[in-house]
């Protein structure tokens, strides 16, 4: 059995606009969205352009949108007449492959990260809250980005849900002393309070445990 698979293609350095292109690739019974790609590259056309890591969920390289949907790439089930585009909102370097640096240029610009101390500054035994651990199933994809309609269009500063989740790690590690909160601000968190609109593929509740933990009471 074959599936018709539609795929944005874009590469900014000869093409005007993005264009859709159809390929016919076999479907298998548990076939996933990466393995399709793969199929394409190695079969078909090897010029297509997409990420992949770990192929486990685990390292949020392959994160793309299904069908208008984010998804990851090597969980996503393969269907017949799927349509597969680079994720919302991000500038595409090629085909569905997204540019990430801006994001991690301001995890440095920001100190998104507990700074070095002092060996005897650091607790002999650190007790991680429950809502942090659940922040740190986050893998770093930007597809919750994708789902935030105020972040998609752009304007003044807002850093988006991804950074958001990043302050919450932060404020909740019991060897943060930096004002997360106030970062968040800054950041543009007052967009997010009543909207709740944003949506993380590994079933993060953003809401709940970063945007409400971070307003300032």
């Amino acid at each position: 059995m074959k599936a018709t698979i539609s795929i944005q293609r874009y590469n900014p350095e000869t093409d005007s606009e993005p264009r859709w292109v159809d390929y016919h690739v076999p479907m298998q019974s548990g076939s996933t969205v990466m393995e399709c790609l793969n199929y394409i590259y190695d079969n078909e056309d090897s010029t297509l352009a997409f990420r992949q890591g770990c192929r486990f969920n685990s390292c949020g390289l392959c994160a793309l949108m299904v069908n208008n949907k984010p998804q990851m790439a090597c969980a996503a089930k393969l269907r017949d007449q799927v349509k597969i585009a680079p994720l919302k909102g991000m500038n595409v370097i090629r085909d569905l492959v997204v540019d990430r640096t801006a994001y991690f240029n301001m995890l440095r610009e920001l100190q998104l990260y507990i700074p070095e101390q002092e060996k005897t500054s650091i607790p002999a035994k650190i007790i991680e809250p429950q809502n942090r651990v659940e922040l740190l199933q986050c893998v770093e994809c930007l597809a919750c980005n994708s789902t935030c309609e105020k972040f998609i269009k752009g304007g003044e500063m807002f850093a988006g849900p991804y950074l958001f989740v990043k302050l919450a790690q932060l404020h909740l590690d019991p060897r943060n002393d930096i004002d997360r909160k106030s970062q968040a601000v800054k950041l543009g968190l007052d967009k997010c309070v009543d909207c709740g609109k944003c949506r993380c593929i590994n079933g993060i509740n953003i809401q709940k445990l970063a945007i409400e933990l971070l307003r300032i009471n």
